[in-house]
């Protein structure tokens, strides 16, 4: 099979270790959710051999070197559902990872969107002893239904019921959706006509049957075939996760995750191949809808009650408990979704993506934390750093007029396409843009529209604040490039301005001219007078840029710190800017003020470095807050890692070049 895909010259993270700076819980948070990284698998195995129903998480390579971790149980709540304790790296183990059970032990198989090649780590240790020797390679060959397909998820299920269990791949074709073969970020795309219809075709997801002449240990591989749901090949919406289990006395069926935020269900036939399915349904025959999107299911009695229910890890790096309620009058079981699923040893994880903004909300004259991502959502970190300034409360999300803030693209609202429609990528900034003495919240997302939440005062943690407010220019809501954080300053000055980028990429500055009019935009620019740009790319590649203004060097002048994405082009030379032709991840940069307050501009920006180490932090965005953390009189910069962590770096452990 030929495939050709961006991972193929993909770099994967090596960065700087900013673990001992990484913010973390206070002790008093016993628990909260259990967390991979950026789209997570996850199994559950017998680790220990006593009959534990331990986790293994396993997350996206492209960026974390395909690293795998176990949350072992250790003891058992009164629901029946795994007590989780601390987490473990699996060493020597890489890849969307499940487990092989065989016999006494268990092996590991693998697949990755970065080669094209299944891995079975076969277990050379024992029961209770897991150890994994040297990969054995499987080749694939298969009559690909449409061929150029990635590999997403694998395991090995007997599917033909001759005691032998087949290697089962889902597969994952992209070739159908660009309109006219054109990307997000090439000349001439366009996603949508003039009604908001998209002009491409949908994500194809697929499954094959590899048989195994071999054993689990050594698998030999016949030529794969196509799996059929009634007399078509079977087929969800990209990114097919399967995961096995007898729900009733039919026989097996196949829960089949996909791009989109839905499972399907399809009961297995005698000849290996699956009825035509149906959608995961709620108790009351609703469709069973989940909160992200890339879906990756498994199938384990979780609350010990003999019942098989479902355990999804998803695109936000969470693990989703669905509860199974017994059977319809069909047949067909239905799932509560309990919610995520925690452990007592947590590590902050604030979604994936994450854009963290500091203000003191609760008057202790700590800074505290809301942070958006990629669902969408604006969490609410208080600042507990009475002993240790590292610590957090627990998460909470925050509310716009009583709802749950949940910003999401729909089906038209991505430059990506509908492939996106759960994501939200917010991106806040707090300030005091409405004059009340109290932070607002300003956010841009996903749309590429700006959002204004008032916030309602009052002694509440987490605050509140009234329902979104767009804000708008001309007459009309403004709307930029996508995925940005903005920024407010005065400039020194006494006129409020926000900054973003515009809809041409540039960054750009507007005043203030009411709560939600905004007049009198500008280009900000270069010291030599060029605009600002962040990239040479276009359309979607623009954008993702995270603002900071602050006086970072204590002149009197707002300087500029900015995060970017790994193909941002800083100065915007395709031969020379930062960080395409560096570290080729995302990073941060100073970019001083040498101008005056009515007339700002910047000299070219500076990678800013952690222990004399260029900072790289993975593909998509390094998200920079500057901010007295621990009120020591000097800034230091509260940094949102693509992984969903969050750290401290601060300032005497920062160096920039003069």
């Amino acid at each position: 099979m030929s495939v050709k895909r961006w991972e193929d010259d993909a770099i994967v993270w090596h960065g700087p270790d900013y673990g001992a700076e990484t913010l973390a819980y206070h002790p008093d948070v016993r628990s909260a959710a259990v967390a991979g990284r950026i789209i997570t698998c996850v199994d559950v195995v017998d680790w220990s051999g006593t009959g534990t129903r331990d986790l293994l998480l396993s997350s996206w390579d492209a960026c974390y070197d395909g690293k795998v971790f176990l949350r072992r149980q250790i003891g058992t709540r009164d629901d029946g559902t795994p007590i989780l304790g601390a987490e473990e790296c699996v060493e020597g183990v890489r890849g969307y990872v499940t487990a092989v059970p065989d016999g006494e032990v268990f092996h590991l198989v693998s697949a990755s969107r970065m080669r094209r090649e299944i891995y079975l780590f076969p277990n050379i240790g024992s029961r209770g002893a897991p150890a994994f020797g040297e990969p054995v390679v499987l080749d694939l060959d298969a009559d690909w239904v449409v061929g150029n397909e990635y590999f997403h998820m694998v395991r090995f299920h007997d599917i033909d019921n001759d005691g032998v269990p087949e290697l089962i791949v889902g597969s994952d074709s992209w070739d159908d959706y660009w309109p006219n073969g054109l990307e997000w970020n090439d000349h001439g795309y366009r996603g949508y006509d003039a009604a908001g219809r998209w002009l491409g075709g949908p994500l194809r997801g697929f499954l094959y049957a590899f048989k195994n002449r071999g054993t689990l240990a050594a698998p030999v591989l016949d030529k794969g075939r196509p799996l059929m749901a009634g007399d078509t090949p079977l087929e969800v919406y990209g990114q097919l996760a399967p995961a096995f289990g007898t729900f009733s006395e039919g026989g097996q069926s196949l829960i089949a995750g996909e791009f989109w935020n839905i499972l399907h269900i399809l009961r297995q036939r005698a000849d290996g191949h699956f009825d035509p399915g149906q959608l995961v349904r709620t108790p009351d025959g609703g469709t069973l809808e989940l909160d992200q999107c890339i879906h990756l299911p498994c199938v384990t009695d979780w609350n010990g009650d003999g019942r098989p229910d479902i355990l999804v890890g998803a695109e936000d790096g969470y693990i989703t408990y669905l509860r199974n309620c017994g059977l319809d009058d069909d047949g067909t079981p239905r799932f509560e979704k309990v919610g995520r699923v925690e452990t007592t040893a947590p590590m902050i994880h604030a979604g994936v993506l994450p854009s963290p903004a500091a203000h003191d909300f609760t008057g202790n004259g700590r800074a505290d934390l809301v942070v958006g991502n990629s669902t969408g959502e604006l969490l609410f970190y208080e600042n507990r750093g009475d002993t240790d300034p590292r610590h957090l409360g627990k998460e909470s999300m925050l509310t716009a007029g009583g709802t749950p803030i949940r910003i999401a693209a729909g089906l038209s609202g991505s430059i990506q396409g509908p492939s996106e429609k759960m994501f939200g990528y917010s991106c806040p900034t707090v300030a005091d843009w409405t004059g009340s003495g109290r932070g607002d919240i300003l956010a841009s997302d996903v749309t590429g529209h700006h959002r204004l939440f008032r916030n309602l005062g009052g002694d509440f943690v987490p605050p509140r604040f009234a329902a979104e407010e767009l804000l708008r220019y001309k007459g009309a809501p403004l709307k930029t490039v996508w995925r940005v954080r903005p920024a407010v300053t005065d400039w020194g000055g006494d006129r409020l301005h926000y900054v973003a980028l515009d809809e041409e990429g540039v960054l750009s500055d507007w005043t203030r001219a009411s709560d939600t009019e905004l007049t009198d935009k500008r280009s900000l620019t270069w010291e030599d007078g060029r605009p600002i740009r962040f990239t040479v790319d276009v359309g979607g590649g623009r954008g993702r840029v995270k603002l900071c203004l602050c006086d970072w060097e204590g002149t009197g002048r707002t300087d500029l710190i900015f995060g970017t994405h790994a193909r941002a082009c800083v100065p915007d030379d395709p031969a020379t800017g930062a960080p395409r032709n560096t570290t080729r991840q995302a990073g941060l940069f100073l970019a001083r003020n040498l101008g005056t307050p009515d007339h700002p501009r910047f000299a070219a920006p500076v990678a800013m470095k952690h222990m004399g180490e260029t900072i790289a932090m993975a593909m998509h965005v390094a998200s920079p807050e500057a901010v007295d953390w621990d009120n020591r009189g000097a800034l230091d910069l509260v940094v949102g890692v693509e992984d969903g962590s969050l750290v401290w770096l601060k300032r005497e452990d920062l160096s920039w070049e003069s």
